[in-house]
């Protein structure tokens, strides 16, 4: 609503009239919006996951999404090294500078290579910059003599500083976490009571399909909230494909009452990994899919943010994490990417972080 008290001496007000005028969500300039978090999924630290996502993205067709990092060789052939030094400390500057404000870490054990960005990030001097956060994902499906020492391991990594929380507790997220099977069931209740002995009060949210079907299954578990990792489709069109999302995630928790903390998507086109299939995903569902969402342009991608701040502002009640998760920093083979990528002239593309930066700052 535009304000009615507006006069010339209110020349201080004319920034918020016209964020109204442009239908730029007010939320978006207050000093109190949402916390916003990407999604890290850390494919690009070496070993036997990274030769094979270097093989999905070397085609040309595909080489606009590599990380800034990337480098192609004579060949043709993409080497991406995420492990090389001042790497992570140039990442948490991008994100910083857009206004992000935490990476939700996909968590690995951490022996594996997928661990090892979480493990640079802490270590480095510009950690402070940045908050972090975690997902569980395979954690609670170790083999059972790994298990006491990575539940103690998240204990540990909630106590660490810089660990973003909500209403005082620390945020956690679940994906594909199978609670229905007795023994992971068991593992999440153990991580739960270890971290009460540390005086601690997770706030776990839950990353499902649907926001109604999840909260009813899930609620009574310990998940104080609902939300999504990624939303795939069909839609060539990428502002019908978010439009759509938006109608399935964000009104179905609105109508039925379903806390929810609104997952924002940059994309998901699969089609690198049809052309190059990846050893962990046998029988994949897209294999044979014909269409996939649009590249979405970077104001795409801004102005979805900007509608999911606006919806967490204007319902509290739906929205008590007060937090928003991005798809994703670095799933650039998976079609969902903020991270700057790589260019011939070898500038970094920044042009999304340089969008989002218009809502967030």
């Amino acid at each position: 609503m535009l304000d009615t008290q507006y006069s010339h001496a209110h020349l201080t007000r004319v920034p918020r009239l016209l964020a109204t005028l442009l239908l730029l969500p007010l939320s978006l300039i207050a000093a109190d919006r949402p916390s916003v978090g990407a999604i890290r999924w850390d494919a690009w630290s070496g070993d036997g996951v990274t030769e094979q996502v270097e093989q999905t993205l070397s085609p040309e067709k595909y080489r606009f999404r590599l990380p800034w990092f990337a480098v192609i060789d004579t060949a043709g052939r993409a080497h991406i090294k995420g492990a090389t030094d001042g790497v992570m400390e140039q990442e948490i500057a991008y994100a910083k500078n857009a206004g992000l404000d935490y990476w939700a870490f996909l968590t690995y054990p951490e022996a594996d290579s997928m661990s090892s960005a979480l493990a640079r990030y802490l270590r480095s001097p510009k950690r402070p910059d940045l908050g972090f956060c975690l997902i569980l994902h395979q954690t609670l499906s170790v083999p059972a003599p790994r298990w006491p020492a990575e539940r103690d391991r998240v204990v540990k990594l909630m106590q660490e500083p810089g660990y973003q929380k909500t209403h005082g507790r620390p945020l956690v997220y679940t994906f594909d976490v199978k609670t229905e099977q007795p023994t992971i069931k068991q593992r999440f209740e153990e991580l739960r009571a270890a971290a009460k002995v540390a005086g601690l009060d997770p706030y776990f949210v839950y990353m499902g399909w649907n926001p109604a079907r999840d909260y009813q299954a899930h609620d009574s578990e310990g998940f104080a909230t609902v939300s999504a990792y990624a939303h795939p489709g069909t839609e060539p069109v990428f502002a019908k494909y978010v439009a759509a999302f938006e109608q399935h995630a964000w009104s179905s928790a609105l109508a039925n009452k379903i806390p929810y903390a609104p997952l924002v998507t940059t994309g998901w086109d699969k089609r690198p990994r049809q052309d190059h299939p990846v050893s962990w995903e046998k029988n994949a569902g897209y294999a044979n899919q014909m269409t996939f969402p649009a590249t979405a342009t970077p104001d795409e991608i801004a102005a979805h943010l900007g509608r999911a701040l606006t919806f967490v502002k204007a319902h509290p009640d739906i929205c008590p994490a007060n937090t928003v998760i991005i798809y994703a920093w670095n799933e650039h083979d998976e079609g969902g990417w903020l991270c700057p990528t790589w260019t011939p002239s070898g500038k970094p593309d920044t042009s999304r972080l340089d969008a989002i930066r218009t809502v967030l700052r």
